[in-house]
């Protein structure tokens, strides 16, 4: 079983330059220590490369919808997600935008085009309201550049990255509706899913149903729909604020018809 939270969300943002609610930056906002400390990738790094990082990272907000950065795009720096998710996404010839990865709490994204020096591979979306921690480029090339095992973990991170990318993008690819939320909801589960005991996963991070919707490029209506139709079948369990997946397998069977 994975246990996906599901928070009561504030209203969608405007597309611009920052997001700021005066209600809740405050209870949300995280502190740069914390954001980089979570990072998959950097966060076991020495205390004092740890600090050489910070000194000039910054926290930045993004207001659900809002675009990050376009492909193509070159970016100063890379993110690290502190709060709330990123997609990156790739827009196909007829326009239709497919996302390729989902990044979220501790996740970065930005990191080719960072050692690669070229434009960003992929738009970065806010999918919800999110805080991140922008590293300077520079200071990231410098501390890659010399340190032989952060360089080897992040070719094994990359590599493994590329090909959940396009696991990704061929789920997301197909018309149907169930297909694209079985795959954000599988896609989740390896992300941040725990094994327990008894061998449920856990998963428990912030994601609402409307989250949830624009993931999977549907409207919230399609979403809960679906999702109750699972709950009858017994897939999915509906809890307050949670929602429980009782049989990965079906979801698994869901992609595959």
């Amino acid at each position: 079983m994975t246990v996906v939270t599901f928070w009561s969300r504030r209203p969608a943002a405007k597309v611009g330059s920052g997001y700021n609610d005066p209600v809740n930056s405050a209870l949300e906002r995280p502190s740069p220590r914390t954001v980089l400390a979570s990072s998959t990738l950097l966060g076991s790094l020495a205390p004092e490369q740890i600090d050489a990082l910070l000194e000039h990272s910054r926290l930045a907000q993004a207001g659900r919808g809002e675009v990050i950065w376009m492909d193509g795009s070159e970016a100063s720096y890379l993110g690290i997600v502190g709060t709330g998710f990123v997609k990156m996404v790739r827009s196909s010839a007829g326009g239709q935008e497919l996302t390729a990865e989902i990044m979220g709490p501790g996740q970065s994204f930005g990191l080719l085009g960072a050692i690669e020096g070229t434009g960003c591979p992929l738009s970065a979306r806010a999918v919800s309201a999110v805080w991140y921690l922008r590293v300077p480029k520079t200071d990231f090339l410098a501390l890659y550049g010399g340190n032989l095992p952060l360089r080897d973990h992040l070719i094994r991170r990359t590599t493994l990255r590329l090909r959940g990318a396009i696991d990704m993008m061929s789920r997301m690819a197909s018309g149907r509706v169930e297909h694209r939320i079985a795959a954000v909801l599988i896609q989740l589960a390896e992300s941040y899913g725990v094994e327990e005991a008894d061998g449920a996963m856990r998963l428990e991070v912030p994601l609402s149903r409307q989250d949830l919707a624009e993931l999977a490029g549907t409207t919230v209506e399609t979403t809960i729909r679906i999702t109750s139709r699972w709950t009858k079948q017994g897939v999915l369990k509906a809890q307050y604020r949670s929602l429980t997946i009782q049989n990965l397998g079906r979801l698994l069977e869901i992609l595959g018809d």
